[in-house]
């Protein structure tokens, strides 16, 4: 069967998870003690390396492995179950979900780990672990951590390459760490070198074919300076009254969460402007109701009717549950203002006039909106504010941008694309009414997203949308209050000066601006959850302290680890066992004869029993290897026993030899059947065998 993995394998596999159990934490993609995780590992790795150093049938290491198998199944079917044990809530964001369940996976299967193979297993679901982390999560903490995960992968491979030739008591590091290295620089100056040409020759083609779309340029936000913003972003804390507005009655198919007023197409670094927009006189039909010179063709289960009652204040622009379709109001006039979808009176209404509005509201389902082809820019005035022409070649791509490129390259669809924007701005930042005015000489969402990280409505959709037009997706904010507070006694909604909103609408071809609002699952700081956060902030800070001491501790010791095995066998530390060159022939044959079907030596069974046993079976299945094997045997025999001269004089002699047997067993398996030999020898590695 075989020796039993070195503890020290085992030491590295516990590193490598603690490493994963860090990265999920520091993720933060939820909540969650990380001990019950440590715990599990320790005694799962523990238990593994106890009943390794027994002997295993080979019917007990093939039930380990089904068990292994179902433990996969379990982790990503049964997550919720397994939360539960400790606690944990359950996310259904994809992300969150199958970080967790690697998670789980990999600390569980720590108690089936009893063979080498299994042990170097361990670094792939560790491996996809983090590839997935780092599609969604940006810190410098994963680059450490994959450092230590990286260390613990090398080990486990030097000692896997060493149990296979059979020495177990060295890990000849330095020219494998030489490989490793050389391999790794080589790569990196290769492809340093090779992508720019690329992109200036073939990677327009490559990316229309394969990624179906072509290069996008860079884009950055434009400069404050150009003009300044009517709607200002980052101006620090806001306190609105809870005086009451209006009051609204919704009637149809469809419950708009949201009275839209107008939007804001042009962003400018520190805000919005509504850019270029037009007013057309909106038609009087013979009832008396006005109507877009242009209607929309929109389906009746998806129209609003809203009856709104003002309750104070002046109002010329009118509050409608979507994009206006028919409106009877108390007025002369009224005007259609593209393209931002508002209404606006020439005489302003106030307390105590009502109107009625009946509006489209564009649908939000994920089904229909996945369907949806991806829409291209439809407003000429956003350019401005990532123009590819004013980018020169060689500029540095922002952080905003480098986010936005990490979050969607893989979504298959606009509608995924936008979600996963939304995912991590929700993950990421905070919704807080307090917050401090961001500095003047900042781009607001840059600030918004790597340094404040909260801030109330107008950043959330500021940063929404920017993020969409970064993806080459038509985005925009919109105004207007949400409709959250309901009169129990006649059903209207109350609409107060707290309920004003700002939120996000993305285009869809054939569908219209759909709202999106990255403010719902957000975390809400209120005055009191400020206070409590500003109590622990030092706690926190200290408890980050302490794991980033912890990780430095864990690289440091890794290194030092490598280093003592790259330099110990230069100072004697170690006491070099090498292998005899005939071992080694011998060994190679061995291996060829496996191939062909042959099981490898007994215990105790010498080279000379062994090879007439290998004869014999060869010339039982008629194979042309058995007699240049029966001419080897007494040749490799009276090398192995030789005086030194006569042994190196053997030596080319039995090394010709035996690479002959090794051709033609090789010639006579063919592609087909060496690969189903290779799986197999394979299958018993792991499972034994």
């Amino acid at each position: 069967m075989g020796s039993p993995p070195p503890i020290a394998a085992y030491g590295a596999v516990w590193l490598l998870t603690l490493a994963s159990v860090l990265v999920v934490q520091l993720a933060r993609v939820t909540e969650f003690s990380a001990m019950p995780f440590i715990v599990l590992l320790t005694l799962g790795v523990i238990l593994s390396a106890w009943i390794s150093r027994f002997s295993l049938s080979e019917n007990t290491r093939f039930v380990l492995g089904v068990l292994d198998g179902a433990l996969a199944f379990l982790c990503l079917m049964g997550q919720s179950y397994l939360n539960g044990l400790v606690g944990l809530d359950t996310d259904t964001s994809i992300e969150t979900y199958l970080s967790l369940s690697f998670l789980w996976y990999l600390c569980l299967r720590s108690a089936l780990m009893v063979s080498m193979s299994s042990l170097v297993f361990q670094s792939v679901p560790a491996l996809a672990l983090f590839g997935l982390i780092a599609t969604y999560m940006l810190a410098t903490q994963i680059l450490w951590l994959f450092v230590v995960m990286l260390l613990a992968m090398l080990f486990l491979m030097l000692a896997s390459h060493r149990m296979e030739w059979g020495q177990t008591r060295q890990l000849e590091t330095g020219y494998a760490l030489r490989t490793v290295f050389t391999t790794s620089a080589f790569t990196g100056l290769t492809a340093f070198l090779l992508a720019p040409l690329i992109a200036l020759t073939v990677g327009q083609l490559i990316s229309t074919i394969v990624v179906g779309m072509p290069f996008r340029a860079h884009m950055r936000p434009g400069s404050a300076t150009e003009m300044p913003p009517e709607l200002q972003a980052g101006a620090g804390a806001v306190a609105l009254s809870k005086m009451e507005v209006m009051r609204v009655r919704l009637e149809g198919a469809v419950q708009p969460p949201y009275l839209r007023t107008e939007s804001y197409n042009y962003y400018t670094g520190r805000g919005w402007n509504r850019g270029r927009v037009f007013y057309e006189e909106m038609r009087v039909t013979p009832q008396g109701r006005f109507v877009p010179g242009r209607p929309v063709n929109a389906p009746p289960s998806r129209q609003a009717t809203a009856t709104i009652r003002l309750s104070s204040g002046w109002h010329r622009s009118l509050y409608v549950p979507g994009y206006p379709l028919e409106i009877e109001a108390p007025v002369r006039y009224l005007y259609y203002v593209r393209p931002i979808g508002g209404v606006v009176s020439y005489q302003a209404l106030g307390a105590g006039y009502s109107y009625t509005a009946r509006a489209y509201w564009p649908p939000e389902d994920p089904r229909l909106l996945r369907q949806a082809p991806p829409a291209s820019p439809r407003l000429p005035f956003q350019e401005p504010a990532h123009s590819r022409r004013r980018i020169p070649n060689n500029a540095r791509r922002t952080p905003v941008a480098e986010l936005v490129d990490q979050l969607t390259r893989r979504q298959p669809t606009q509608y995924d694309k936008v979600m996963a924007l939304v995912r991590y701005i929700e993950q990421n930042t905070a919704y807080n009414l307090n917050v401090e005015a961001y500095p003047p000489d900042v781009d607001v969402v840059e600030y918004f997203l790597f340094e404040a990280k909260q801030g109330y409505c107008v950043e959330f959709a500021t940063a929404l949308a920017v993020m969409c037009l970064y993806a080459d997706i038509p985005a925009r904010v919109a105004s207007g209050f949400i409709l959250q507070e309901r009169d129990p006694d006649t059903g209207e909604y109350i609409v107060r000066e707290e309920h004003r909103h700002l939120w996000t609408e993305v285009y869809f071809e054939g569908i219209g601006w759909v709202a999106f609002d990255a403010t719902r699952n957000a975390p809400v700081i209120s005055a009191e959850t400020l206070a409590e956060q500003q109590t622990d902030e030092t706690t926190q800070h200290a408890r980050r302290q302490w794991l980033q001491r912890m990780l430095d501790a864990l690289i440091a010791t890794m290194v030092l680890a490598i280093l003592y095995l790259l330099v110990a066998p230069r100072f004697g530390w170690t006491r070099r066992m090498p292998v005899p060159r005939a071992q080694r022939l011998y060994r190679r044959l061995v291996f060829a004869l496996r191939l062909r079907g042959i099981a490898p030596p007994a215990v105790g069974q010498t080279p000379r029993t062994y090879l007439q046993h290998a004869v014999d079976s060869l010339r039982q299945h008629g194979s042309e290897a058995a007699p240049l094997l029966d001419a080897l045997t007494p040749l490799l025999l009276e090398y192995f026993y030789a005086a030194p001269p006569r042994s190196a004089a053997l030596e080319p002699e039995v090394a010709q030899q035996t690479a002959r047997v090794q051709h033609q067993i090789l010639q006579e398996l063919g592609a087909g059947r060496l690969i189903l030999r290779l799986i197999d020898m394979g299958r018993q590695k792991v499972y034994g065998g």
